[in-house]
């Protein structure tokens, strides 16, 4: 017998994106059987927010910030929709968090671009 640990199998985003629709099926059809208690906010909009963002890091590999937004998004409208009075402190908490997130990559870019004049004499 031969295995192949040296040659993973490689899925691509349609595959993952299937992977998913199926998962939410299930939870769906399980909720609607009564089967299992589900928590209301498991299945919501501010999940599936999330779950696409955890599409996206995944499909970049987790390069590209968007997947970034989408998990803070969903998670500031998530705590929004079932924390009583949550929207005082998390959107605002969430508005210094983008500031500073855009400061600290603004900065560090900056500091890569700097040089020192060099001047031949």
């Amino acid at each position: 017998m031969e295995t192949n640990i040296n040659n993973p199998v490689k899925h691509n985003g349609k595959t993952m994106a299937g992977i998913i629709i199926v998962i939410i099926g299930g939870l769906l059809l399980i909720d609607q059987m009564n089967l299992f208690f589900i928590p209301d906010w498991l299945i919501s909009w501010p999940m599936a927010i999330i779950a696409y963002g955890l599409y996206m890091g995944a499909k970049y590999n987790f390069k590209k910030a968007i997947w970034v937004w989408l998990i803070v998004f969903g998670t500031a409208c998530l705590l929004t929709d079932n924390i009583n009075d949550a929207d005082r402190v998390v959107w605002p908490m969430a508005i210094i968090g983008l500031g500073a997130w855009m400061v600290m990559k603004h900065s560090r870019h900056a500091g890569d671009q700097y040089h020192e004049p060099t001047y031949k004499a």
